[in-house]
């Protein structure tokens, strides 16, 4: 008998089990559902929103150029000199980590990917509120609650989506239209025959429905918001980066110039920041994290009670993360190497602590070394806690890129939205504006914003492999190590088919009429 994959809201049954005849109207004789908009208000929080996204997808990030593995730098003379501890421990599978740093044709035997299934739940619940939504009862005064409720169902559904086509699906160009995107699912009732994916063209379709439909409900939708829910300026967010993925350069402009428009996402300037403190592990965290809730540029919080970078942090990292894969800093591409004298964000973004001997350390990055530390682990509120988060860099990054790609020449306005956010992450003492003579060529500018988005947007969601995707899915090396002393190289060959995951076997066992991703085998020498 085949397995069969049903997603079960968990809210549902205690609230059905304890809820009044007040809130809940009967059906059938045996099936009570909910009719009242504060009825579906709760499923939505519960449901709807991306809960444990980064421990989801966190070993994507190992697929990606900005990872390396970790005995690069070792030589002798560190061994010896006792800077560097535990290396004879040295594990070189790091669990399964060897299986998506060198790309296996097929990992879904031994790898727990439950990104998919994660959405495809978050997307159901969704589907339950749009289906609701014509027959839903509220009082006059709850008229703003329903439409924000609607704007955000439809906004979080586009994004799940978005996750989606972008992970499992073919990369958005005009010629991967009518490619194999993903499963196209609207309908409240779980179906467990058997589908076909939809087509790319299709699903971003559907996203650009939904977002469409967010924002027409916004013109009407209550104001009372937090971080942790989707806001007006996160809806316009997501639009911008969903049209920015699918080239409609206008759009990217119209709805980061909505974003804008709004106020309140204003850019944080690293400047005003304690960087001799920053990074620093511990119950008290450090004095800056990109996911605090009361800095202006962060949009929106999500991902509650969750660990991020455990592959690149194997051990606890102030003790011997030195191990396994860690922040990639050599070669002409590498991230570290991408910023220049005087980026704070290479200080802000990254830890440099060590703990050898019961002593702490705050060397330079000690042979290139660095561990992301973007996000406050300790972030703890009445309303839960946050690992990843939204951020208006990434708005101005889009609005920079739109102009240069729709623009002849060199864009003026395209280096001028870059200057608005460089001013910020850029030392006062060093910070030089960026003006047309610093680039050669039209294309030149579009690849210092792809390397900008790298350095600002470093290993948060999945947006690295989302971009290298979208960036004609460059050729990478990955020095696999065996041993301390035998290594081989393996290559990702530009437009590799692993470039699109395989999908899990959650849904490939059960789901006879699916086509999954075709993968090649990359052999190391």
């Amino acid at each position: 008998m085949k397995k069969v994959n049903i997603y079960i809201l968990t809210l549902f049954l205690p609230w059905f089990l304890l809820a009044c005849d007040d809130y809940l109207k009967e059906d059938s004789d045996d099936l009570l559902i909910p009719s009242l908009v504060n009825d579906y208000v709760p499923i939505l929080l519960g449901e709807g929103y991306p809960d444990k996204f980064a421990s989801q997808i966190e070993w994507i990030h190992l697929m990606t150029d900005d990872v390396e593995m970790g005995p690069l730098y070792y030589d002798e003379s560190m061994y010896n000199n006792s800077k560097v501890t535990f290396i004879d421990d040295f594990d070189p599978g790091m669990g399964y980590g060897e299986m998506v740093y060198t790309w296996w044709a097929d990992y879904s035997q031994y790898i727990m990917d439950n990104f998919w299934d994660a959405r495809y739940k978050n997307i159901l619940a969704c589907n339950i509120i749009v289906d609701a939504l014509p027959d839903m009862k509220y009082e006059a005064s709850e008229y703003g609650t329903y439409c924000k409720l609607a704007a955000q169902t439809y906004a979080l559904r586009a994004y799940h989506y978005f996750c989606l086509v972008n992970t499992y699906g073919a990369p958005w160009s005009e010629e991967n239209k009518n490619k194999l995107g993903v499963i196209k699912r609207t309908s409240p009732v779980v179906d467990v025959s058997p589908t076909e994916r939809a087509t790319v063209g299709e699903i971003y379709a559907l996203m650009n429905e939904d977002l469409k439909n967010a924002e027409k409900y916004l013109e009407n939708a209550s104001t009372n918001y937090t971080k942790w829910e989707i806001t007006p300026a996160a809806i316009y967010f997501l639009a911008s980066r969903v049209a920015l993925f699918q080239e409609d350069w206008e759009e990217v402009i119209r709805t980061s110039e909505e974003f804008i428009n709004l106020g309140g996402n204003e850019l944080y300037d690293l400047n005003d920041v304690d960087r001799e403190t920053c990074g620093l592990p511990g119950s008290s965290g450090g004095t800056f994290w990109i996911n605090q809730i009361a800095i202006d540029e962060t949009v929106f919080l999500f991902s509650k009670n969750d660990n991020k970078f455990n592959y690149l942090a194997p051990n606890l990292f102030y003790t011997n993360y030195t191990l396994g894969f860690h922040t990639s800093w050599t070669g002409d591409d590498a991230l570290l190497n991408l910023y220049e004298d005087g980026d704070l964000r290479k200080e802000v973004y990254f830890a440099r602590l060590f703990k050898l001997g019961g002593t702490r350390l705050r060397p330079e990055y000690f042979s290139g070394q660095a561990l992301p530390m973007k996000s406050d682990r300790y972030l703890s509120t009445s309303e839960g806690e946050a690992r990843e988060c939204w951020r208006s860099p990434e708005v101005y990054l889009n609005l920079a890129e739109a102009y240069a790609r729709k623009e002849n020449g060199v864009s003026q306005t395209a280096i001028n939205w870059l200057n608005q956010l460089r001013v910020k992450k850029i030392s006062r003492d060093t910070y030089q504006a960026k003006n047309v003579a610093d680039f050669a060529s039209r294309e030149d500018l579009i690849q210092f914003i792809w390397e900008e988005r790298r350095r600002e947007l470093c290993f948060e969601e999945a947006m690295r492999f989302w971009d290298m995707r979208r960036q004609g899915m460059p050729e990478v090396k990955h020095e696999f190590y065996s041993s301390m002393t035998s290594s081989k190289t393996f290559v990702l060959k530009q437009g590799s088919p692993n470039y699109l995951l395989p999908i899990p076997l959650s849904e490939t066992e059960y789901n006879d009429g699916m086509t999954n991703n075709s993968r090649e085998t990359v052999v190391g020498n």
